[in-house]
C-alpha cells in the first residue's frame, strides 16, 4: 500500500506494476476475451493512492454495455486464475486489487 512521505514514489510503483499486469493479463493462457475486457476496465480504474477500485457490478456492467451476471463471472474468472484479489465487506462495495502472479517469489 502507499507511503504517506515518499513523493509519489509508491504511485509511480503502482503504475509501473498495472503496467505489467495488464501485459501479463493480456497473454495469460484460458482467460476470456470477457474477462479480460473486466479485468482492464477495473485496473484503469485503480489510482496510485489507495491501488484499488471499488465499483458495484451494475456499474462495471452499465460501463462495459454487459450484464451483470458476465461481470461477475468475469471477476470470479479474474480472481480464480489468481490475477485479481477481491476484498468482500458485508453491505459494502467489493474492492479490487490487482495481483501479479510472481511477485511473491520477487526477492
Amino acid at each position: 500500500m502507499p507511503k504517506r512521505n515518499d513523493d509519489g514514489e509508491a504511485a509511480l510503483e503502482f503504475y509501473d506494476k498495472r503496467r505489467r499486469w495488464l501485459d501479463y493479463v493480456n497473454e495469460l493462457d484460458g482467460l476470456s476475451d470477457r474477462a479480460f475486457r473486466v479485468g482492464f476496465w477495473v485496473a484503469k480504474k485503480m489510482n496510485g493512492n489507495d491501488q484499488c477500485s471499488w465499483y458495484r457490478h451494475d456499474q462495471i456492467a452499465r460501463a462495459l454495455c454487459m450484464s451483470v451476471d458476465k461481470v461477475a463471472r468475469a471477476l470470479l474468472e479474474l480472481e480464480t486464475k489468481g490475477v485479481l484479489i477481491i476484498v468482500r465487506q458485508h453491505r459494502q462495495v467489493n474492492r479490487y486489487l490487482i495481483r501479479l502472479p510472481f511477485e511473491a517469489d520477487d526477492p
